[in-house]
């Protein structure tokens, strides 16, 4: 038989500088990494957050358009900016202050969200009877904000 010394002597390794060095390596390289994918989940977040408020403003857009279009300027001339209920002709906007702004039909009783994610909501009616919006999305980090002008149609 073999002496067990022979066996012990011929085994390699790495030493504990060799570990060390090499476990900070991949320490720096997974740190790196995560960076990377965390930036790059959060520019997704962002971007997916910009799409879903810019649809939530046009849908409203959208909406109101036609909805001025067929009604006459509300009443009330110059005044500062409200956040009471929208009365437009068989149309009224209202916002529940937290979220939704709700536009509810006269005629058929239906009433619908004209957007989500609705963090201000104000309206006025200016000197030249020009109805002034402003509409603020928020989604996640993410806000948006636009100011819409409904003009008086030529022939009331």
């Amino acid at each position: 038989m073999k002496p067990r010394r022979t066996f012990l002597k011929g085994q390699g390794g790495f030493t504990l500088v060799e570990v060390i060095i090499s476990a900070a390596i991949g320490a720096l390289l997974l740190s790196a990494l995560t960076s990377v994918v965390l930036t790059s989940w959060r520019g997704a977040m962002i971007a997916t957050s910009r799409v879903e408020a810019s649809s939530q403003i046009r849908n409203f857009e959208y909406l109101a358009y036609d909805d001025f279009a067929r009604s006459a300027t509300p009443s009330g001339g110059a005044c500062p900016c409200t956040t009471q209920p929208l009365l437009l002709s068989g149309v009224t906007y209202t916002w529940d202050g937290r979220s939704f702004l709700d536009r509810a039909v006269a005629n058929t009783g239906a009433t619908e969200h004209a957007a989500t994610d609705v963090s201000a909501f104000s309206w006025y009616v200016d000197t030249n009877s020009t109805v002034v919006v402003s509409l603020t999305i928020t989604i996640q980090a993410y806000s948006e904000s636009q100011t819409f002008r409904f003009y008086p149609r030529v022939n009331p």
